[in-house]
């Protein structure tokens, strides 16, 4: 016999990736109030100048610190795979191939064949390049991804910022 019904599970109205750290009637949840206690210690922290006011808790500012930590942690990781794909240039051999003779093409041509040549017989280099290829198609997708959502998160701040 099998049950077939509808279960829903969260808040009416919840979106994905926004915490609520406030009950209805105003007090904070267990998280709100780990959070509320975590913001204390850290404005303590800072010089006189810098401090928050703490005394009234506001969820908005919380939402709008989630939206900058994951815009950050974003860019920190399109700025990785940035830094990768720059290694990834510069080690590749790059030759000015106007200023060489045709000779020097030729025996520059015939190096490089014996050399992949031997490497061939020496070891099976595929799994090196299938595994170097894998990464670099990972980064690619990752970067477009970390990219765009980024950009997300830099608009979905900006409106914040505007509307408060």
């Amino acid at each position: 016999m099998s049950l077939n019904y509808l279960a829903h599970h969260g808040i009416k109205g919840m979106r994905w990736g926004v915490r609520r750290y406030q009950n209805k009637d105003g007090t904070l949840t267990k998280a709100g109030q780990k959070r509320y206690e975590r913001d204390i210690r850290e404005n303590l922290a800072k010089k006189k100048e810098n401090r928050i006011d703490t005394s009234e808790p506001d969820p908005k500012r919380y939402a709008t610190e989630d939206l900058k930590r994951a815009k950050n942690i974003a860019d920190s990781g399109n700025k990785l795979v940035s830094q990768f794909q720059q290694v990834e240039r510069s080690t590749r051999p790059q030759t000015d191939l106007s200023h060489m003779t045709d000779q020097q093409l030729r025996d520059r041509i015939n190096r490089m064949n014996l050399e992949r040549q031997y490497s061939e017989m020496i070891q099976d280099t595929t799994s090196l390049s299938k595994g170097r290829q894998f990464t670099k198609n990972l980064l690619d997708n990752s970067n477009v991804i970390l990219g765009t959502t980024a950009s997300a998160l830099g608009v979905a701040l900006a409106i914040k910022e505007l509307r408060g």
